[in-house]
């Protein structure tokens, strides 16, 4: 059977509009998708006909963009992966004979640098913090929670017989739902992933109790994430969230950085070596960083954070270089050649 002729007219501006249009990622990976495309893709490419993009032009492309020094290497980084992902595609469905991007190497990126904060800054940070939300930086440094999962904690998912917190949320602002905040029934890792259970430190049950009795959760709807549907597409629940603002709103990233997470930090002076402001993105580095440190195993500490050990390995492979120093000696003593035993003699 003969293959579909090529069409030779068809623009990467054609393509990548109708790649958008078949795109059921998670919608805040679908706009950073159209807006790669609509802001970087598109001027560069997107008068140029599929047919006649080569290998030589995206390699040039990709030297541009580690040579501009207006646009950071994770930048380029994104707009690389989206472009590989369209031609990928367009290869796929018969729009062109081979793909140009096909073994050429991406932007360089920078290994990132995360800061670790100590034990005394993660309890200042907490004795400083607004005492309306109080409980939400201790949820990164001793349960590892992403940012919009720390937001979205409710009574239900607090086992306190068990001493385990199951994290199957998060706080989304999203194109559709008019960019309030939402609490939605789905992890940044789903649907790899749906629910990850971490260990309650008993200092944190105590906060998180007596938090609960200063305020009591307050009821909100929840949407029950269903993968390739919509937000508005999914049905929706009850339960009851920790954490709101003054106004009666559920807490949303922007909010909490502007208004206490920032504040906290510059009142206390903690800043890394190039003078910026830590992330509530470091509290997670933190906690996983302190694990691995002290000896717990990489799929342990996976599992509760809800990333591959493959992931772990990447991020924190100096760390568990360092356990080689650590647990080496111990490691060779296991398969030393045994002493021989002595034999007395006769009497």
């Amino acid at each position: 059977m003969a293959p579909e002729p090529v069409e030779t007219n068809l623009t990467f501006k054609q393509w990548s509009a109708d790649w958008l249009s078949r795109r059921r990622a998670k919608e805040i990976s679908v706009q950073g998708y159209e807006s790669a495309v609509r802001v970087h893709l598109n001027p560069r490419w997107g008068r140029q006909r599929l047919r006649t993009i080569k290998k030589a032009q995206v390699e040039a492309w990709v030297q541009e963009m580690e040579a501009n020094k207006r646009i950071a290497n994770s930048t380029a980084d994104g707009h690389w992966k989206v472009f590989k992902m369209i031609l990928k595609d367009a290869l796929q469905n018969g729009k062109i004979a081979s793909n140009p991007t096909y073994e050429v190497d991406g932007p360089y990126v920078e290994a990132s640098t995360s800061y670790v904060f100590s034990a005394d800054e993660c309890w200042a940070i907490y004795d400083e913090f607004p005492k309306h939300y109080r409980p939400i930086p201790m949820l990164g440094f001793a349960c590892g929670l992403r940012q919009g999962e720390a937001l979205a904690v409710c009574d239900d998912v607090i086992d306190t017989d068990g001493k385990l917190l199951t994290v199957r949320r998060q706080v989304l602002r999203t194109k559709e739902s008019g960019y309030s905040p939402t609490l939605v029934d789905r992890l940044k890792t789903s649907p790899r992933l749906n629910t990850k259970n971490v260990p309650i430190p008993p200092y944190l049950q105590d906060v998180l109790d007596e938090y609960m009795e200063w305020r009591p959760p307050r009821p909100t709807a929840n949407v029950l994430w269903e993968h390739k549907k919509t937000i508005t597409e999914c049905k929706r629940g009850s339960v009851q969230a920790l954490f709101w603002t003054r106004r009666g709103n559920l807490v949303c990233r922007n909010h909490f950085n502007d208004d206490a997470w920032k504040p906290t930090l510059l009142k206390l002076g903690i800043k890394d070596e190039e003078g910026n402001l830590p992330t509530f993105h470091d509290l997670r580095h933190t906690f996983i960083s302190t694990c691995l440190q002290n000896g717990i195993p990489e799929h342990t500490v996976a599992a509760w954070v809800g990333d591959t050990v493959e992931e772990l390995r990447r991020t924190y492979s100096h760390l568990l270089r360092d356990h080689a120093d650590t647990h080496g000696a111990i490691a060779a003593g296991l398969t030393a050649r045994p002493k021989p035993t002595l034999v007395r003699a006769a009497a």
